[in-house]
């Protein structure tokens, strides 16, 4: 998509705007800073960040250095959020410098917070690094909520995704004039369904400034201010 409409918007969040060009070369920057730190296929990659356009770069990058990214919502309680780490054998943990406190007693995880790392990120190659990852490999493992007892780990491949993503976007139908909400959290699975369909099909995602709950508030003014044309709810 980054080819054939390099200057559309891909990725909109309060007053900045990636276009699909530049959310691909941030992307790759992410990949190849990965790369160097042993990341490749099967290989999975903790995601602790906060909504932003960051995020976003970080998760595809993941991708595209052919990991497997592991979402962990920040609201997780610290238990849960140990426990998820250990389960997926996280390698790799990208995050912010605000959970270094919470992450202390990860030993066994190498850690990178984005505000320390971007200054060697941004020097990496912006060019999309050699495909690694098979159909088969591992394209992220997220977690139940663990209602009936201990969260579990769902591993979903590059294949299940590709599909799911392409079937998504003809059954809405999504078009490139589209601009679609993301509004569930990282550790949410709906997640999933608010990019990649949105991506495939030339659309914009479009991130809130806000929490969900203050969203929630004013949410049809957001709606007609952004724009937005499409959007998942629980």
């Amino acid at each position: 998509q980054a080819e054939r409409t390099p200057d559309a918007p891909a990725l909109c969040h309060d007053k900045t705007e990636w276009s699909y060009r530049e959310l691909n070369e941030r992307a790759n920057q992410v990949a190849h800073y990965l790369r160097s730190l042993g990341v490749g296929p099967e290989v999975p990659v903790g995601l602790l960040l906060t909504r932003s356009i960051e995020m976003v770069a970080a998760l595809l990058g993941v991708l595209k250095a052919g990991g497997a990214y592991v979402p962990i919502d920040p609201e997780y309680p610290r238990e849960r959020l140990s426990f998820m780490l250990n389960d997926a054998a996280v390698k790799v943990l990208l995050t912010e410098s605000q959970f270094e406190s919470v992450l202390a007693e990860q030993a066994e995880v190498n850690i990178v917070t984005l505000e320390t790392a971007k200054h060697v990120i941004r020097q990496q190659s912006v060019e999309n690094p050699p495909p690694s990852a098979k159909a088969q490999h591992l394209a992220y493992v997220i977690y139940t909520s663990g209602s009936t007892g201990q969260p579990k780990g769902v591993m979903v491949t590059h294949d299940a995704l590709v599909n799911y993503a392409l079937a998504m976007a003809q059954q809405l139908p999504l078009q490139a004039s589209d601009r679609i909400l993301q509004f569930a959290s990282i550790g949410f699975d709906v997640m999933v369904e608010e990019l990649f369909p949105t991506w495939v099909s030339g659309a914009a995602v479009v991130l809130p400034t806000v929490s969900a709950q203050e969203l929630a508030v004013d949410l049809s003014r957001f709606i007609a201010r952004e724009q937005i044309t499409g959007l998942e709810l629980p």
